[in-house]
């Protein structure tokens, strides 16, 4: 396996911890994959750091809310000694958390938004790292 292979399989791996450790509010595992000084841009925000992510993902819905994000079309074009950029696509499904232990009942208003994620990755203390993240919704479920 090459470097580069070697490099787009951890990336493609960190894509992954992300979204489970999002749809899971495991925060600190999910600020470990970011750098210190990580841009992440986000709906409509652009943060700065791990204290501004911090405070943005505390103020998610908590567990009366399901969430799941599907990783999909990774592509990392770019991958060079210490960076690398790639794009993915999260199709994001949530709804109510049932009182129950049934299925969580997702209505068409949160169910299969599409969001294109381009990341700048970077090796700190020897980790790849996300950078800079822009998240944005390309496609929403329609209204009528």
């Amino acid at each position: 396996m090459s470097s580069g292979d070697a490099a787009a399989w951890i990336l493609t791996r960190l894509n992954t911890a992300f979204a489970h450790h999002y749809d899971r509010r495991e925060y600190d595992q999910v600020l470990a994959l970011f750098t210190p000084d990580a841009v992440y841009e986000v709906h409509g925000q652009v943060l700065h750091g791990h204290a501004e992510i911090k405070t943005a993902l505390d103020s998610r819905a908590g567990p009366e809310l399901t969430v799941r994000h599907l990783v999909t079309n990774l592509h990392i074009h770019t991958i060079q000694e210490h960076t690398a950029h790639g794009v993915s696509y999260l199709t994001a499904y949530a709804g109510p958390t049932p009182a129950d232990a049934g299925l969580a009942r997702h209505p068409a208003t949160h169910a299969g938004h599409i969001v294109e994620v381009t990341d700048r990755y970077t090796v700190h203390d020897r980790r790849w790292k996300i950078a800079h993240r822009v998240a944005e919704d390309i496609l929403v479920p329609a209204t009528d």
